[in-house]
C-alpha cells in the first residue's frame, strides 16, 4: 500500500464565513481513511478553499486521483459547502508526516 497526498483548491459561491476553516480541517479528520496534511486555507475575498489530504491507496496514481477527487468533494459538503467546486487537485506520493 502506498500513502498519497492530495492538495485541492476549491471556489465557493457563497461568502465563506469565519468558521470556514475549522470546518473543513475537522472534515478531513472525520472522513474514514483521510488524514489532514498542511494547513487549510480560505479566501473570504476570492472564495477559495485550499485543504490538503493523505490517502492510502493499493494500485497507483490512477486510483488515488480518481478516490482524491470523491474525497475532496466529501469533505467541501461534511464542511457545509455543497455548492464549491473543485479548480484544482494535485496528487503525489510522499512523506505524510511533513506539512505545509
Amino acid at each position: 500500500m502506498s500513502e498519497y497526498v492530495i492538495r485541492f483548491t476549491a471556489i465557493n459561491p457563497d461568502d465563506l464565513d469565519d468558521s470556514a476553516t475549522v470546518r473543513l480541517a475537522g472534515a478531513a479528520r472525520a472522513i474514514p481513511g483521510t488524514r489532514p496534511h498542511g494547513k487549510v486555507r480560505v479566501d473570504p475575498v476570492r472564495r477559495s478553499i485550499e485543504a490538503g489530504f493523505a490517502i492510502d491507496v493499493e494500485q497507483a496514481m490512477a486510483e488515488a486521483a480518481r478516490d482524491g477527487g470523491r474525497l475532496a468533494k466529501e469533505m467541501l459538503l461534511a464542511a457545509r459547502m455543497p455548492d464549491a467546486r473543485l479548480v484544482e487537485m494535485s496528487v503525489r506520493m510522499g512523506d505524510t508526516r511533513s506539512s505545509d
